[in-house]
C-alpha cells in the first residue's frame, strides 16, 4: 500500500510543479451581490456582462456589470442562463406571479418584461441578438416544449414543424437565423416575412449555435467513443475543428470571429482499490482559425487547483466564466481578455 501512496503523491507533486506556459489572457475578477457567488452567462461586444449573482439572503439576482460603472442588481432571476445583446437588452427567466418560469427581455430604457407562452405555463430564454428578437423554449398547450421566436412587432412564433415534438433553440444571429433542434437532428430557420425551415438539415446537433457569419457550431457523433466539433455554413460545407473521446461535452459557441470555445468532462487520472484519485474539473478549450486548438486552463492564470468554466466569448476574443478553488465554497465571476502581444506570438 505504501509503494502505490508514494507513486500518486510523487505524480501529483510534478504536476503541481509543473511550469505552466505564459498566459494568453489577463484575469478580471468580477463583484458579488453580497452572496458570494457570481456566474457571468453572456458577454456582449461593448464588455458588458450579464449573468446571476447571489444575495446576502441567498436569492440569485440578474445583473449587468460594466467597467466603468460596476456592478447593477436588476431583480430576482431564475438560476439558468441570461444572455446580452449589444444594446444592453438581457434575456433571461423569471418566476411569475404563479411561480412558474417565465422568459422576460431587460431593456436599459423600459426595464422588465414578461413574453408570453405558446399556450403552456412554461417559458425560457435562450438567447437575444442585436435587435431584440428573443429564442428559447416555451410550453403548447398540450405541454410539449416548442422551440420560439419572439419580437416586440410580431410577438411570440412556433418554431416546431410538428405539434407534438420536442423542439430546442440556443441562439439567433442579426440576419434573424436561428438553428433548431429536433432531436433527429438540427434545422436552420429564417425568421422574416416567409418563415421558412431550410429543406435539408444541417450535419451538426448537439444544441447548435449560430454567429452573424451565418456559421453554425455543433457537435456530431460519427465515430462510436468519438465526438466530433463541427463548423458548418450552408455555402461552405463541413470543417472540424477538434475530435473528442468518451465522455459527452458541453455545447460549443462561436463568436463571429470564427473561434470556438468548448469543454469536456475528464475521467479521473487514476482509480485504485474502487476509489477515484486526482479527479480532473471539465477541461476547457479555444478553437481559434489561425492557432488551432488551445488549453484555456493551461494559458490562464488562476490558482493552482482552481476550477475554471467558461459560459461565453465576443468578437474580440473576450471569455466569461467562473472559478471555483478546491478549497472554497465560493465561485468568482472572471472576465478573460487576450493579451496582444502574446497572442500575436
Amino acid at each position: 500500500m505504501a509503494l502505490p501512496c508514494a507513486v500518486l503523491l510523487a505524480l501529483a507533486l510534478t504536476w503541481w510543479l509543473w511550469p505552466q506556459p505564459d498566459p494568453l489572457y489577463t484575469v478580471t475578477i468580477l463583484p458579488h451581490l453580497g452572496g458570494g457567488y457570481t456566474m457571468p452567462h453572456s458577454i456582449n461586444d461593448r464588455g458588458q456582462i450579464a449573468g446571476v449573482s447571489r444575495r446576502a439572503d441567498g436569492t440569485g439576482h440578474l445583473f449587468l456589470w460594466q467597467r466603468d460603472k460596476g456592478m447593477q442588481d436588476l431583480g430576482p432571476v431564475v438560476i439558468n442562463s441570461v444572455h446580452i445583446n449589444d444594446v444592453g437588452q438581457i434575456a433571461g427567466t423569471m418566476r411569475d406571479p404563479n411561480d412558474e418560469n417565465r422568459a422576460f427581455i431587460w431593456d436599459p430604457n423600459s426595464g422588465r418584461r414578461m413574453l408570453p407562452t405558446l399556450g403552456g405555463d412554461h417559458a425560457r430564454a435562450c438567447g437575444i441578438n442585436n435587435l431584440g428578437q428573443v429564442v428559447g423554449e416555451a410550453e403548447t398547450d398540450l405541454e410539449v416544449g416548442h422551440a420560439f421566436v419572439w419580437d416586440a412587432l410580431h410577438g411570440i412564433r412556433d418554431l416546431t414543424p410538428s405539434d407534438t415534438r420536442d423542439t430546442r433553440t440556443w441562439s439567433i444571429n442579426d440576419a434573424g437565423q436561428i438553428g433548431v433542434f429536433t432531436g433527429d437532428g438540427s434545422l436552420l430557420f429564417q425568421t422574416g416575412q416567409a418563415d421558412h425551415l431550410t429543406s435539408e438539415p444541417s450535419p451538426v446537433v448537439g444544441l447548435p449555435y449560430i454567429n452573424n457569419n451565418g456559421q453554425v457550431v455543433g457537435l456530431s457523433r460519427r465515430v462510436k467513443g468519438r465526438i466530433d466539433i463541427l463548423v458548418w455554413h450552408p455555402d461552405s460545407g463541413t470543417k472540424k475543428v477538434a475530435q473528442l473521446k468518451g465522455t459527452f461535452p458541453g455545447a460549443p459557441q462561436i463568436n463571429d470571429a470564427g473561434q470556438v470555445f468548448y469543454w469536456q468532462a475528464l475521467r479521473p487520472r487514476f482509480t485504485l482499490f474502487g476509489r477515484r484519485f486526482l479527479t480532473a474539473p471539465p477541461a476547457n478549450y479555444l478553437w481559434d482559425p489561425q492557432k488551432g486548438s488551445i488549453s484555456l486552463d493551461a494559458r490562464v492564470p488562476t490558482q493552482r487547483g482552481a476550477a475554471l468554466s467558461i459560459a461565453d466569448l465576443n468578437k474580440h476574443g473576450c471569455l466569461v466564466g467562473a472559478v471555483k478553488s478546491d478549497n472554497a465554497s465560493r465561485i468568482q465571476g472572471v472576465l478573460l481578455q487576450p493579451i496582444p502581444d502574446r497572442w500575436e506570438k
